[in-house]
């Protein structure tokens, strides 16, 4: 009776209920997956000893001192206090809500002209989620450690602003390396990757790469962290985007195969 209901050369049908509880693939990789846990455990360190010892360690008075003492063309200097400037709080919070309203238009647009908005939906939230946990997890760590702004020892630096949060890790260095580095993620995946102008991104893709690699130099800089607040907040940012994009890809690949089967 099988054969006679199923003749040879024809499909079987398909289980709308299988294809609803498939699994989703997403998994870490090992290599990714130790770095994880690596970076955690390197920064909990990192910051039971640095509450124990507020002060500048030498590599930070010599780091800072060096740095400011260097003599570079104003046009550097220009860039390098922009890149701090415009991801202050309020900037910060203002460019997230504009990516969020961004993406979510052109979602809408997409969906006039019968194609999906998910995936558009999907990067908006992506994004606002990537930026939220890492400032959130960022922000235990500053409060716990409770580390002083450079000048609270009285060392003899120069410091553009005195802030009264702390100092470990550097927010500012956090902040870039998950919201841009976010962004460079998504600029690779699809719908974006396979846009066909896409090529229109390449300049906004090494403003991201440029502005991760720089707003550490200028925290130091400027004398509003010191060196090992900065290298904290590279590892805080970048463990927390490796986390925030194997999450992103877990529901978006959860969500796709929930749509597959209800279209079944």
């Amino acid at each position: 009776m099988d054969s006679a209901s199923n003749p040879p050369g024809t499909p079987l049908p398909v289980d709308s209920k299988a294809a609803s509880s498939k699994r989703v693939t997403v998994r870490p990789r090992p290599i990714p997956f130790v770095l994880f846990i690596l970076g955690v455990i390197i920064l909990t360190v990192s910051a039971f000893l640095v509450h124990a010892h507020p002060q500048p360690y030498p590599i930070d008075l010599q780091t800072t001192n060096a740095v400011q003492s260097m003599t570079l063309p104003p046009i550097v200097v220009s860039a390098i206090e922009f890149f701090s400037t415009v991801n202050d709080p309020t900037p910060s919070i203002i460019a997230l809500g504009a990516w969020l309203v961004g993406l979510f238009i052109i979602g809408l647009i997409a969906r006039l002209r019968g194609k999906s908005p998910v995936k558009w939906f999907e990067s908006g939230v992506g994004i606002i989620a990537t930026v939220g946990i890492a400032s959130g997890i960022n922000f235990l760590y500053n409060l716990l450690v409770a580390r002083p702004r450079p000048g609270s020892f009285h060392e003899h630096i120069h410091i553009v602003l005195h802030r009264p949060e702390n100092s470990f890790p550097s927010g500012h260095t956090e902040h870039d390396v998950a919201y841009y580095g976010f962004l460079l993620f998504l600029s690779f995946t699809p719908p974006v990757r396979t846009w066909k102008y896409r090529w229109l991104l390449i300049p906004f893709q090494i403003y991201c790469v440029l502005d991760i690699l720089t707003i550490g130099y200028s925290r130091v800089l400027e004398g509003e962290h010191w060196l090992t607040d900065v290298l904290a907040g590279y590892l805080s940012g970048a463990i927390w985007l490796l986390m925030c994009i194997f999450i992103y890809r877990w529901v978006t690949e959860w969500i796709a195969l929930k749509l597959e089967a209800r279209q079944q």
